[in-house]
Parts: structure tokens; sequence; C-alpha cells
């Protein structure tokens, strides 16, 4: 019986050094700076919150009405604006028009109207063959409108339409040209 005391011992006295020693190199590695530290970069003034790959979807009444994503957003709380680059914008048509889908350089999301500014190579292809482009656009969420002040080229198979302005309704595809408006029509061929 002695004997299995002192075996007892024995492992509780190696137990308790091989606690130390963990302890103590933990301990050491700290101090030595081995534990990785995480680099936090500093956010500019006017940014709350800045997130890598956003993805934003809209619903109303349980259906999709669009879908905002973006490779980073920056998120301003006084202004209630999420700046957005490598944006991708897809506006749900429904299974006559189908979706269109925008992209651009830039956005600013409004948070409060939840439209979105769109700037620099702003291009809208939808499934059925709808393409436009322009420098900027604006879409109007509660309109399901997408608007510009810019020139703006569209595009369906072979026709081609270009003017300064525009409004297009993304549940309908029924687009306005304001001002110079040039047309090119191309007889489809029938086959």
């Amino acid at each position: 019986m002695n004997n299995f005391n002192n075996i007892k011992r024995f492992l509780g006295l190696v137990a308790v050094v091989a606690s130390l020693l963990v302890v103590v190199t933990i301990l050491v590695r700290m101090d030595h700076g081995v534990v990785p530290k995480l680099p936090v970069r500093k956010l500019p003034l006017q940014v709350d919150i800045s997130l890598q790959k956003f993805h934003y979807t809209e619903t109303k009444q349980g259906v999709k009405r669009w879908d905002l994503a973006a490779e980073k957003a920056e998120y301003n709380k006084t202004k209630d604006l999420t700046s957005l680059t490598g944006v991708k914008l897809v506006v749900a048509g429904g299974a006559k028009f189908g979706d269109l889908v925008v992209t651009a350089d830039r956005a600013e999301y409004h948070n409060d109207t939840r439209d979105v500014a769109l700037t620099g190579n702003v291009i809208g292809v939808s499934s059925k063959g709808v393409r436009f482009s322009a420098s900027n656009v604006r879409y109007l969420a509660s309109r399901y409108l997408m608007v510009s002040e810019d020139r703006v080229r569209f595009s369906d198979g072979g026709n081609q339409l270009e003017g300064v302005g525009m409004e297009f309704h993304t549940q309908t595809r029924r687009f306005k040209l304001k001002k110079d408006v040039s047309a090119v029509f191309r007889q489809q061929e029938a086959r």
C-alpha cells in the first residue's frame, strides 16, 4: 500500500511539473512576440464600418426585388450612406423579362431610401439580351427606375440607340432617351 501511495505522489508531482512547464512555455513565447498579432487597419474618420465581400438582398412580401453585392463596403453612420467598390446590382424582372445585371466600379447606397448611385463603367445586361452602358446611373428603388443624365448606349440584338439622359423601368423594360438621340436599326435575317 505504501508503494501505491508513492506512485500516486510521483504521478502528481509529474503532472504539476508538466503543467508548470506548459505555463512557462506559453508565457515565454508571449513575451518574445511569437503569438501572431492581427493587424487592424485604422478606418478613415468618416467610416464607421468597413466590410469585404458585401452582399445585400432587398425583398418585399417574401419576393426578391434586387441583390446588391460589392467587393468592399464602407458605412458612414452620420450620412447613413454606404460607399461600395466593385459593384454588382441584380434587379429581378420575373419570368417575362428576366433579371437585369448592372455592374459598376463604384456606388453609393443610400440606406434611408435604398437608392443606389452607380458610377464608373456602368454596364447593364438583361438575360433577354437588352444591354446599356453609361458613366453614371441612379437606381430609384421605390419606383423600379434607372435614370441617368449622361450619354447612354442601348443595344438589343442588332439595334442600337444612343442619347443623353434616360429613364429605364426595370419591371417593364420600357426606356426613354431624353435628347440627342441617334439610332441604328439592322434588319434581322430570316432563318
